[in-house]
């Protein structure tokens, strides 16, 4: 508010050339006294910097942990089969059979509240799940088929 009013004072008393010349001065001095010297900033910067830097590529980081997070982020709708749920220990020992019975074949043990479940394979049709279920069946008699998404990394 102050200035406004010198302002308005200053344009009412000077003709227009003293006034823009007043007015150039009146900036340029602003200017002056809210001006830095980054030059003389540098020069203690770089005195007392005597570590080396090493810069990490981030760009690629952010790459690669982009990808793993997109590929566990995947997940595609299988048919699997459910070989046996209930406590922990039966669903270990139903996963260790399996193994020696198929190696081959992944196996997973997963709980989901109250049970332990062992589940086995991942199957793009059912078809294929019932004709490996029937292989199954012989040696895990409570095997069903279920389907289930799993994610990419999984498989």
């Amino acid at each position: 508010m102050f200035t406004v009013l010198v302002f308005n004072y200053i344009c009412s008393k000077t003709e227009p050339m003293k006034f823009n010349l007043l007015l150039f001065f009146i900036i340029i001095i602003s200017l002056e006294s809210t001006a830095q010297n980054f030059d003389s900033d540098y020069e203690i910067l770089k005195d007392t910097s005597e570590n080396v830097l090493n810069f990490v590529n981030t760009f690629r980081v952010d790459d690669l942990l982009s990808k793993k997070k997109r590929s566990a982020e995947k997940k595609i709708r299988a048919y699997r089969i459910q070989l046996f749920s209930g406590l922990r220990s039966g669903s270990n020992q139903t996963k260790i059979i399996f193994k020696k019975l198929y190696p081959e074949i992944i196996v997973e043990n997963s709980y989901e509240q109250p049970y332990f479940k062992t589940k086995v394979g991942a199957f793009r049709t059912r078809m294929s799940a019932e004709k490996k279920l029937i292989e199954f069946k012989k040696y895990f008699k409570s095997a069903f088929i279920f389907e289930e998404d799993i994610a990419i990394d999984k498989l």
